[in-house]
């Protein structure tokens, strides 16, 4: 267990890695420069030689790949190069909202997937079944960034103050309002994971229903119900642990157009605003911390699968590799 999980961790480190040095050469690979934007058209070469210097820009870009691999092994991820906060204070402040997004989001939707898919499995062949397959596929299909502008369309132009369609309203104002504010971002963001939760844990469920000791005990007289509750939820829990671990990484990580659309001021908004600004060290603690939060979810998930699946743990402790 010590060797797998000292594998794991040397795996984390090394996708980080690779994911810093990629950000890192793209973005000094990308056409313009924060100087630009700082300095504007009318600037004089003794000016912009300074600023550069200044903000380490006059240096080659690998020394300043090594200046800034040193930066993060000392735990300074920088500054911003317009305000001069720390990335880290910026950070700090943004990644609690996305945090809360994507985890109301996820246990809003995501059981609601799995009560869904358990009773379109219990009712395979019913309208109710194909009700969820029909929805499933539907939330899946729609672009997220589409759907949200439609509720801002619906909701702040049609049914004007029945929810806010824009901001975050802080826990500190009353929580009934903060949870207003959360609705329809929360709802755009968690559908495409209700979609792919209720589809996995209702193939899930089927096959454990149709096996023959399953079977076997519907004909002893046990009822399906019966089965879901002590057999099939707990067997069609493996695969469903894994979905939901990767979609709740996904929906914290991935709330860059929902937090745009509807002026929640999370990480996703602070990183287009970086991309665009050319703001590297921001756009660089942006990309690190989501792909350190993705990852961590993946660690996660494999950790609940060797508690939940002997068969894996027994892999693990005798050498083997998870898959």
């Amino acid at each position: 267990m010590v060797s797998y999980l000292l594998r794991r961790l040397i795996a984390l480190v090394t996708t980080v890695l690779a994911v810093i040095s990629l950000v890192f050469v793209l973005l000094r690979l990308s056409p313009g420069s924060p100087l630009y934007t700082l300095l504007g058209f009318s600037y004089s070469e003794e000016g912009r030689a300074a600023v550069a210097e200044r903000l380490g820009l006059n240096a080659s870009i690998p020394e300043q790949y090594v200046r800034y691999l040193r930066q993060l092994a000392g735990g300074d991820l920088g500054a911003s190069v317009f305000s001069g906060q720390p990335v880290g204070e910026l950070l700090a402040q943004r990644l609690p909202v996305s945090l809360e997004l994507g985890l109301v989001a996820g246990a809003v939707w995501m059981a609601l997937g799995i009560l869904a898919g358990a009773l379109a499995a219990l009712r395979h062949g019913s309208p109710f079944d194909g009700l969820v397959r029909v929805t499933s596929v539907v939330a899946l299909s729609v672009p997220s960034f589409w759907l949200g502008l439609v509720c801002v369309l619906v909701f702040g132009v049609y049914i004007t103050g029945v929810l806010p369609v824009s901001g975050y309203v802080p826990i500190s104002e009353g929580l009934p309002e903060h949870l207003r504010g959360l609705v329809l971002p929360a709802f755009v963001l968690g559908l495409p994971a209700f979609a792919v939760v209720a589809r996995t844990f209702r193939g899930s469920v089927l096959e454990v229903l149709d096996r023959d000791y399953v079977s076997f005990a519907t004909s002893m007289g046990m009822s399906r119900r019966t089965l879901l509750a002590r057999v099939a939820m707990r067997n069609a829990a493996i695969p469903l642990v894994t979905v939901m671990g990767l979609m709740l990484g996904m929906l914290v990580s991935g709330a860059i157009l929902v937090e745009n659309v509807f002026g929640v001021p999370g990480l996703g908004q602070l990183m287009v605003d970086s991309f665009r600004r050319q703001d590297y060290p921001v756009a660089a603690g942006c990309c690190l911390a989501v792909a350190v939060l993705y990852l961590l979810t993946n660690l996660l998930v494999d950790l609940a699968q060797l508690a939940i699946d002997p068969r894996i743990r027994e892999g693990v402790l005798n050498g083997g590799r998870v898959r």
